[in-house]
């Protein structure tokens, strides 16, 4: 250091290139593959679960990466998109005699979101496919 001359500052560091969104989709039916499709569309990064390996072949050809889940056997905290999902979208619908697959699995759910990345969740729900109500 001269003697009288300031010490230069140092170069602002780089700005972090900022991370895409990332939608996890429970249940790319017809509305939830619609919601995919619109995100890609803006640059979203978007995974989703469906119920067949045809099915997870057209949704990794639009672009996203899919899961197969059987909503009344697998475990929902182990799918790893959950972890670092920033949004999710809960489309499963009900199922005929078990009623909403997301409800016996709810204390796996919260522990996994309260760990990580979730700043927004939806649950979408539609009366059109079953002809029964079950009240908690």
């Amino acid at each position: 250091m001269v003697p009288g001359m300031a010490p230069k500052p140092a170069p602002p560091m780089p700005a972090q290139p900022k991370k895409p969104q990332h939608m996890l989709v429970l249940g790319t039916g017809f509305v939830g593959r619609y919601v995919s499709e619109r995100l890609l569309s803006q640059g979203w990064r978007v995974s989703g679960t469906c119920t067949s390996a045809a099915k997870k072949m057209e949704l990794e050809l639009l672009g996203m990466t899919a899961s197969v889940l059987d909503a009344t056997t697998s475990n929902i905290a182990d799918l790893h998109a959950l972890q670092d999902a920033t949004h999710l979208l809960i489309s499963i619908p009900p199922i005929p005699g078990v009623g909403d697959p997301l409800l016996s699995s709810h204390a796996d759910l919260q522990t996994t979101l309260t760990s990580g990345n979730l700043q927004w969740l939806c649950y979408l729900s539609s009366t059109s496919k079953f002809k029964q109500c079950v009240h908690l």
